[in-house]
């Protein structure tokens, strides 16, 4: 078993071999593997380049063209050499030569490169060991660096000719390198930038400075350039006008400005202003208590006023259209108004007739619309004379139930009718409206009375439903009903009402 050599032993032989390297000649490595390099490719060209062609002796091959020996194309290091020969030896011999050749070269890379490999590794320790030096510094170099700095520190300070010359001179190179290098003005921005973020977070006092300068800046470049200060205006105004955010923030940063300046000017003004506020806020305290009070006069006036026109009702009768009126909506009726002395006959005779009264002694009243119609010398559109004559309601339809008018009536109304007013006022006075949707529904009248059974006397009843349509569930209305009365009522309509003459 091979005995494995140990670190020390290792290292001892390294270090014979360098002290050995030492004493050689110190041509650089790279230039000796260069030139034996060269020097074999030399060789190499020499015989590549000899073309030897020898006829071949008969006793030795036979005399024998088949046994001519062509050695074509030997393929050698990097090119096809072409050698054509007759003499068997001679080939022979060359090709020997060509195997040593290729042998010394072989020889001399693997000698050149095992010691190149060999300075690289004594390079990489010299490298480790600088690198360790630099970590943990000799006496003798920091003394020497402590010197220099020293003396450059000193006539830095002290020669006013050198530290103006060094200044111009760093500055210089800075600016070139900075201009030049792409690489080194990006470096140089970011790490000013990182610097003055780092600077302007960590101290206090450094932050203070910049804020306080770039306010003055900016105050003066406000007060001294009319272009800067509006087009910051501009700015300004549209960022609070489409920002809600921004608005908000300003309206926040005055209250708390407002707030906050506790200053002497400052306080005497807000104790007046507060002051200011007291005052006017009695004054139209008493002003609103004056003009509640006249409000609410108004109001039981007005009150008064409504409660005493209902309590009259509309008991006034107009002479043209015959309607129950309030006061309010009638004027006392005199003839010598419509009536002039220089009217025609026929005129005369015209407004006459739209007037329908007696010849009694009670006071007449006729309504303003009517009034200012016969003023113009036209007909009234709601005037008795128009044919708008109301006749008495037959008897035969005043007995009818509200069924049976829904029995002889040409279409059905279904609607939902609720109070418009809540309160103490009772449902039979309240006024009315219709919620929801409203149906009509059209009534064949003739079907209706033709299925009614037939009474045995006049006074026969009969238990009626009606529903929206004959599938649903829902009853309308239901109610007792007789069947002679909505006959009797149906013959009445037929003869007064135009629309169901049709109707047998």
């Amino acid at each position: 078993m091979v005995r494995k050599k140990s670190t020390a032993t290792k290292a001892r032989t390294r270090k014979r071999a360098y002290e050995r390297k030492k004493t050689q000649d110190r041509v650089s490595r790279s230039w000796r593997k260069l030139l034996l390099i060269v020097t074999a490719v030399n060789k190499f060209l020499r015989f590549r380049r000899c073309d030897i062609a020898l006829a071949c002796s008969t006793s030795d091959l036979n005399t024998s063209q088949s046994n001519k020996i062509f050695l074509n194309n030997v393929s050698f290091v990097q090119k096809d050499i072409e050698f054509t020969y007759a003499n068997k030896t001679d080939a022979t011999n060359h090709l020997e030569d060509l195997n040593v050749v290729q042998a010394t070269i072989k020889s001399l890379n693997s000698k050149v490169c095992r010691l190149d490999y060999e300075r690289k590794r004594q390079l990489e320790i010299r490298k480790k060991k600088s690198s360790s030096n630099t970590t943990i510094p000799k006496e003798t170099t920091v003394l020497k660096s402590t010197r220099q700095s020293s003396w450059f520190h000193k006539k830095y300070s002290q020669d006013n000719l050198f530290r103006k010359r060094e200044s111009e001179r760093v500055t210089a190179i800075f600016q070139k390198k900075y201009t030049n290098n792409n690489n080194f003005r990006e470096k140089e921005k970011t790490r000013s930038r990182t610097h003055g973020l780092e600077k302007y977070r960590k101290y206090v006092t450094f932050r203070q400075e910049k804020k306080q300068r770039s306010k003055t800046y900016i105050l003066n470049k406000y007060h001294n350039n009319s272009d800067f200060r509006n087009r910051t205006k501009t700015e300004v105004l549209r960022k609070y006008y489409t920002d809600n955010s921004i608005r908000l923030k300003m309206i926040q940063r005055a209250l708390n400005s407002y707030r906050s300046d506790n200053t002497l000017m400052k306080r005497n003004s807000r104790r007046l202003y507060n002051q200011r506020r007291r005052i006017l806020k009695k004054y139209t305290i008493i002003q609103s208590h004056k003009c509640t009070i006249k409000r609410r006069d108004l109001y039981i006036n007005s009150l008064n006023r409504f409660r005493q026109i209902n309590r009259e009702g509309p008991d006034y009768i107009c002479i043209s259209c015959r309607l129950a009126l309030f006061r309010n909506q009638v004027v006392p009726f005199v003839e010598q108004k419509y009536i002039k002395q220089n009217m025609s006959v026929g005129i005369k005779k015209n407004i006459q007739s739209y007037f329908n009264y007696s010849s009694s002694s009670q006071s007449k009243w006729i309504c303003k619309l009517c009034s200012d119609k016969i003023k113009k010398q036209q007909m009234p559109s709601r005037a008795i004379v128009n044919k708008l004559k109301v006749c008495a309601v037959p008897s035969e339809l005043k007995r009818l139930n509200n069924l049976e008018k829904h029995l002889i009536a040409l279409r059905l109304p279904f609607m939902k009718i609720v109070n418009l007013t809540s309160g103490k006022l009772s449902s039979r006075l309240a006024q009315k409206g219709t919620k929801g949707p409203l149906h009509c529904v059209p009534s064949d009248v003739q079907d209706t009375v033709t299925t009614l059974p037939r009474p045995v006397d006049k006074s026969m009843m009969v238990r009626l439903q009606l529903k929206r349509r004959l599938k649903y569930k829902a009853v309308w209305e239901e109610q007792l009903i007789n069947p002679s009365d909505v006959r009797d009522a149906l013959c009445v309509l037929n003869k007064m009402h135009p629309g169901k003459k049709c109707r047998k």
